[in-house]
């Protein structure tokens, strides 16, 4: 779904057959308004341009202009946007617009902290694939813009063996096994696939045979800071690492120090508050 059928779905949500019987009721075709949106907490702002693309989608006569850049760190009371023409246009798209713009800058804010809070270590922040259905290309851009960064946005992007998989072949014997059977037709793609690839580990022993199997890029699945010291100090200089798994802003600085080079976090997507983000306007008649 591209970004303009995104903002179509969205606003038939909120206006069934085009219609906002409120709006309809008790504004005129003859009032004009001029607003702003503005921050109400500090924030880093994400899906400007999408608000922006609601208001036009609703009346491509509506003036609109962002103030800031999507990324800009915002205080509170500072004006991020300004909308001003087609009064009853207005009020039709600013839910829908603010709801997109909340929710991107609450991504675009959490990572922004989690980025800070690993700077010293230089860790980097990934998001998951627990994304909203529909809204996965906006909200990895929302942790872009806070500073984050995405392994794979979808399966056809890239390899990462994960627990169902080793349960399906049998544990990392199994892995072994099939990684044996394709090196004997493709050489070529298993060498590519243990360079480029990735595979989830839960254990130090899992650490191990996955790197003696010839893997450079492991995720270390729900274990302790400790544990993943461990493995750090013996693979780290060697092998990119990587956690995941039960990772919150009050333990991310433990997993950065532990010497990872990278931390993913799936509730950046699926748990980020809304930023909170408000539509002020002035009217006038025409």
């Amino acid at each position: 779904m591209n970004l303009e059928q995104l903002i179509r779905a969205a606003l038939a949500e909120d206006l069934t057959d085009g219609r906002d019987v409120t709006t309809d009721l008790f504004v005129g075709s003859d009032v004009s308004g001029a607003g702003w949106i503005e921050a109400r907490q500090d924030a880093v702002a994400s899906g400007l341009d999408v608000a922006r693309a609601v208001f036009l989608a609703v009346d491509g006569e509506l003036r609109v202009e962002n103030l800031i850049r999507d990324g800009a760190r915002v205080r509170p009371l500072e004006r991020v946007m300004t909308v001003s023409g087609c009064a009853s246009a207005i009020l039709r798209a600013e839910r829908t617009a603010l709801n997109f713009l909340c929710h991107l800058s609450g991504i675009a804010t959490v990572t922004r902290r989690l980025v800070e809070a690993t700077r010293p270590w230089g860790t980097k922040i990934l998001c998951t694939r627990k994304t909203t259905p529909g809204l996965r290309d906006l909200e990895v851009t929302a942790v872009r813009h806070g500073g984050g960064d995405a392994f794979r946005t979808n399966l056809s992007e890239a390899v990462l063996l994960k627990d169902n998989h080793l349960a399906i072949l049998g544990g990392m014997a199994g892995a072994k096994l099939r990684l044996e059977s394709l090196r004997r037709t493709d050489p070529q793609r298993v060498d590519d696939l243990l360079t480029e690839g990735k595979i989830e580990v839960v254990s130090e022993e899992d650490a191990t045979v996955a790197v003696e199997m010839g893997w450079r890029h492991l995720l270390l699945d729900n274990l302790s800071p400790t544990e993943v010291t461990r493995i750090t100090q013996r693979w780290g200089p060697s092998v990119y690492l990587e956690v995941s798994g039960g990772v919150t802003e009050d333990n991310v600085a433990q997993f950065a120090a532990a010497g990872v080079h990278a931390i993913s976090v799936g509730a950046l997507t699926h748990s980020s508050k809304a930023a909170d983000f408000s539509l002020e306007v002035e009217w006038r008649r025409s």
